[in-house]
């Protein structure tokens, strides 16, 4: 299995440690939608990680596409993000809030491992999502 299947099978897994085990020690992950964004090395990602998870208990990634190039040196993956949002996600509290969303992710791959990766969603659609649902009253 390829690095970036392992990866996508550890966060599906919600397992952080097994996230982490796919990024080289330098890792430079940048969420463009984090106003804390980007983060460096294994520990930052990692937090970032955990509140992600506790935000999205169940959340799934599922990959749609994926193309490489530089003989697998870069991969853009782009996939769909499921969960329910219990705490904070993109700027807004979900309640529960079920999500289905579009995420591109880019990354660069160095000795087998990651060294970067760079995450696109739309937040706004996050929020649209969430605001529909509340909308309705089921929160």
């Amino acid at each position: 299995m390829d690095i970036i299947d392992r990866h996508f099978a550890a966060e599906n897994a919600h397992d952080v440690e097994g996230t982490l085990a796919t990024y080289t020690d330098d890792i430079l992950w940048d969420d463009i939608t984090h106003p804390e964004s980007p983060f460096r090395g294994k520990d930052e990602v990692g937090s970032v990680y955990s509140t992600i998870i506790d935000a999205i208990p169940d959340v799934h990634l599922r990959s749609i596409r994926r193309f490489s190039g530089e003989d697998g040196r870069y991969v853009v993956d782009e996939s769909i993000i499921t969960g329910h949002v219990h705490g904070e996600w993109a700027g807004v509290v979900g309640g529960g809030a079920p999500v289905e969303i579009r995420i591109l992710h880019v990354f660069e791959i160095r000795d087998g491992l990651i060294c970067f990766e760079n995450a696109w969603f739309d937040a706004a659609e996050v929020q649209r999502q969430i605001a529909a649902w509340k909308d309705a009253g089921a929160a």
